[in-house]
């Protein structure tokens, strides 16, 4: 069973979201993620990142179902772990979750700032870090 719920984590987290929102700031964005993600909302993070297009509403509450029981856990650190800046305001970054009960959750964007504020261009997120590693 957890290779099955694996294997559809790992889809996910491979597939390009088209951007969809635009940030007012940096804080704004890093706010959002923070607090979804440690929060295990999971399809909130998905969706106003750009995957609303990518999942019927069903897929989602799936989707929601099955990270929530990899990461069965309320996640309460944060840090950004590597972070890559591009040219032409362009960035990268790993953000790396965690909790005392050795729950771990991996987070990539690639991001860009733009006049009007940050866009999410790609995302990926895994229980695992070499394939965000991998992304750099």
């Amino acid at each position: 069973m957890f290779r099955i719920l694996a294997a559809i984590f790992l889809s996910l987290s491979t597939l390009p979201a088209a951007a969809d929102e635009v940030f007012p700031t940096y804080a704004d964005y890093e706010t959002f993620v923070d607090t979804k993600i440690k929060n295990r909302e999971f399809s909130n993070v998905i969706t106003r990142l750009g995957g609303a297009d990518e999942y019927t509403p069903q897929q989602m509450q799936v989707l929601q179902g099955q990270l929530s029981d990899l990461v069965p856990y309320y996640l309460t650190n944060a840090d950004v772990a590597k972070r890559v800046e591009l040219e032409n305001g362009f960035a990268q970054e790993m953000r790396i979750y965690w909790n005392d009960k050795n729950s771990y959750l991996y987070y990539y964007a690639l991001l860009h700032q733009r006049d009007d504020g940050v866009i999410v261009l790609q995302f990926s997120i895994n229980t695992r870090a070499e394939p965000i590693l991998g992304m750099f």
